[in-house]
Protein backbone atom coordinates (compact mmCIF):
# COMPACT_ATOMS: atom_id res chain seq x y z
CA UNK A 1 0.00 0.00 0.00
CA UNK A 2 1.37 3.28 -1.03
CA UNK A 3 0.81 6.31 1.63
CA UNK A 4 0.84 10.21 0.64
CA UNK A 5 2.79 12.85 2.84
CA UNK A 6 -0.22 12.60 5.07
CA UNK A 7 -0.24 8.79 5.34
CA UNK A 8 -3.45 8.36 3.53
CA UNK A 9 -3.35 5.86 1.12
CA UNK A 10 -4.84 6.10 -2.42
CA UNK A 11 -7.07 3.31 -1.06
CA UNK A 12 -8.12 5.20 1.77
CA UNK A 13 -8.67 7.89 0.84
CA UNK A 14 -11.02 6.13 -2.28
CA UNK A 15 -12.52 4.67 0.72
CA UNK A 16 -13.42 7.75 3.20
CA UNK A 17 -14.60 9.66 -0.55
CA UNK A 18 -16.90 7.20 -0.90
CA UNK A 19 -18.48 6.92 2.58
CA UNK A 20 -18.67 10.92 3.23
CA UNK A 21 -19.96 11.03 -0.09
CA UNK A 22 -22.95 8.90 0.94
CA UNK A 23 -23.55 10.39 4.23
CA UNK A 24 -23.33 14.29 3.01
CA UNK A 25 -26.25 12.70 0.42
CA UNK A 26 -28.11 11.29 3.16
CA UNK A 27 -27.97 14.36 5.28
CA UNK A 28 -28.75 16.84 2.34
CA UNK A 29 -31.55 14.57 1.71
CA UNK A 30 -32.77 14.78 4.84
CA UNK A 31 -32.37 18.60 5.03
CA UNK A 32 -34.57 18.79 1.51
CA UNK A 33 -37.26 16.54 3.04
CA UNK A 34 -37.37 18.67 6.15
CA UNK A 35 -37.59 21.76 4.35
CA UNK A 36 -40.14 20.91 1.88
CA UNK A 37 -42.56 19.83 4.69
CA UNK A 38 -42.21 23.14 6.34
CA UNK A 39 -42.56 25.60 3.17
CA UNK A 40 -45.63 23.15 2.28
CA UNK A 41 -47.74 24.76 5.77
CA UNK A 42 -46.07 28.50 5.56
CA UNK A 43 -48.86 31.25 6.06
CA UNK A 44 -46.42 33.69 7.89
CA UNK A 45 -43.40 35.94 6.48
CA UNK A 46 -41.85 34.98 9.34
CA UNK A 47 -42.31 31.47 8.99
CA UNK A 48 -40.04 32.06 5.57
CA UNK A 49 -37.63 33.75 7.44
CA UNK A 50 -37.26 30.46 9.90
CA UNK A 51 -36.81 28.36 6.72
CA UNK A 52 -34.09 30.88 5.64
CA UNK A 53 -32.17 30.71 9.22
CA UNK A 54 -32.27 26.79 8.97
CA UNK A 55 -30.93 26.90 5.74
CA UNK A 56 -28.04 29.27 6.93
CA UNK A 57 -27.56 27.32 10.45
CA UNK A 58 -27.29 24.10 8.58
CA UNK A 59 -25.17 25.56 5.41
CA UNK A 60 -22.01 26.34 8.16
CA UNK A 61 -22.96 22.87 9.81
CA UNK A 62 -22.08 21.24 7.02
CA UNK A 63 -19.75 23.04 5.51
CA UNK A 64 -17.47 22.70 8.96
CA UNK A 65 -18.69 19.07 9.21
CA UNK A 66 -17.29 17.47 6.28
CA UNK A 67 -13.89 18.55 6.21
CA UNK A 68 -12.43 16.77 3.45
CA UNK A 69 -8.93 17.85 4.20
CA UNK A 70 -6.24 14.78 5.02
CA UNK A 71 -5.61 16.21 8.62
CA UNK A 72 -8.97 16.24 9.66
CA UNK A 73 -10.23 13.04 8.39
CA UNK A 74 -9.88 11.22 11.38
CA UNK A 75 -12.12 13.78 13.37
CA UNK A 76 -14.54 14.03 10.50
CA UNK A 77 -14.88 10.64 10.45
CA UNK A 78 -15.18 10.37 14.24
CA UNK A 79 -17.79 13.34 14.39
CA UNK A 80 -19.94 11.15 11.90
CA UNK A 81 -19.65 8.17 13.93
CA UNK A 82 -20.54 9.82 17.34
CA UNK A 83 -23.82 10.75 15.11
CA UNK A 84 -24.33 7.60 14.00
CA UNK A 85 -24.13 8.74 10.40
CA UNK A 86 -22.15 6.01 9.43
CA UNK A 87 -20.44 2.74 11.33
CA UNK A 88 -17.17 1.76 12.09
CA UNK A 89 -17.52 -1.22 10.33
CA UNK A 90 -18.06 0.92 6.86
CA UNK A 91 -14.49 1.94 7.45
CA UNK A 92 -12.84 -1.21 6.92
CA UNK A 93 -9.85 -0.93 4.91
CA UNK A 94 -8.01 2.02 6.61
CA UNK A 95 -5.21 1.67 8.18
CA UNK A 96 -6.00 -0.54 11.85
CA UNK A 97 -4.61 2.61 13.95
CA UNK A 98 -6.63 5.04 12.05
CA UNK A 99 -9.56 3.03 12.98
CA UNK A 100 -8.66 2.53 16.67
CA UNK A 101 -8.19 6.49 16.60
CA UNK A 102 -11.75 7.49 15.10
CA UNK A 103 -13.23 4.68 17.42
CA UNK A 104 -11.89 6.42 20.57
CA UNK A 105 -12.93 9.93 19.55
CA UNK A 106 -16.13 8.86 18.48
CA UNK A 107 -16.57 7.55 22.05
CA UNK A 108 -15.72 11.17 23.60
Amino acid sequence: MTFTPTGWSPEEKQIVDEILQRAYQQEISLVINHVRQTVINLTQIDELWQVHDFLSAKRYDLDGKYDTRESMLVFTLAQLVKENSIKLQDLDGLEKDKLAKISSLAKV
